[in-house]
């Protein structure tokens, strides 16, 4: 029986060609999962990316809204007791589920989330992020009770970052160091006018000149094995797991 269900959101066109390779990096993990998709209830071609998938996948159409929104109404629609979340342009690594799930069950956690890997918009990484203080939210993996007691806040953007505040100081959460999600930096994003974001550009631009991927990279990624990220448990010490490289 599953024991998670993973909320995939798809509510821009501007997301299609990404769309099934993210459903394949869910249906392919190492644990199963049931998916909830939500889409707009204007769209007109999701049946037909569905139509190259595996079944299995609830299809949810939404009126278009903030993103905290769209993900509220998909956890009041879950049936198990854990739930995890995936932007539709960012994919996991097959053992990203089981990892987490290991993690949040051993040290009796609330919420879990781990660090990335930033990719470009064709999918070629080029940096290992940091995520020193928030997780991406396709990294998020809960109880499902817990973001139904705290749902995301209604605004357009920066809905994660007031969540994770939320969760530091009132639940048990924690940022493993295992790199398990590959971030899409894409040029035409809703947070794509943020500081944080123009700086995630500014590195894949950069990663376009010949020698520089490499480069960033190594450094990043040596940078990462001096950094610990932060168990968010009263009581208990941080915890640190030594990241292993990926493929890439």
């Amino acid at each position: 029986m599953d024991r998670v269900t993973t909320i995939v959101t798809c509510m821009t066109d501007a997301e299609r060609p990404f769309l099934a390779e993210a459903l394949r990096s869910v249906q392919g993990q190492t644990v199963p999962t049931k998916i909830i998709l939500c889409v707009t209830d204007h769209n007109e071609w999701v049946d037909e990316v569905l139509s190259t998938m595996r079944p299995g996948i609830e299809l949810m159409r939404l009126p278009l809204a903030w993103l905290g929104l769209i993900r509220n109404q998909a956890v009041s629609a879950v049936q198990t007791d854990l739930v995890a979340f995936l932007d539709s342009d960012d994919l996991w690594e097959p053992p990203k589920l089981e990892r987490q799930i290991d993690s949040l069950v051993a040290h009796e956690l609330d919420v879990i989330g781990s660090k990335h890997i930033l990719i470009r918009e064709d999918g070629v990484p080029f940096f290992f992020g940091f995520a020193k203080n928030i997780p991406m939210p396709s990294s998020w993996l809960g109880r499902t009770a817990t973001f139904l007691e705290r749902p995301f806040e209604a605004v357009q953007i920066r809905e994660d970052v007031l969540l994770w505040e939320h969760f530091q100081s009132e639940v048990r959460c924690e940022i493993l160091d295992d790199f398990l999600i590959r971030y899409r930096v894409r040029e035409a994003s809703l947070s794509s006018m943020t500081p944080t974001k123009q700086r995630k550009l500014a590195y894949a631009r950069r990663s376009r000149i010949p020698g520089v991927r490499p480069l960033l990279l190594g450094a990043s990624y040596a940078t990462n094995i001096g950094l610990r990220v932060h168990r968010h448990i009263p009581g208990r010490r941080d915890s640190h797991v030594r990241p292993s490289m990926l493929t890439l």
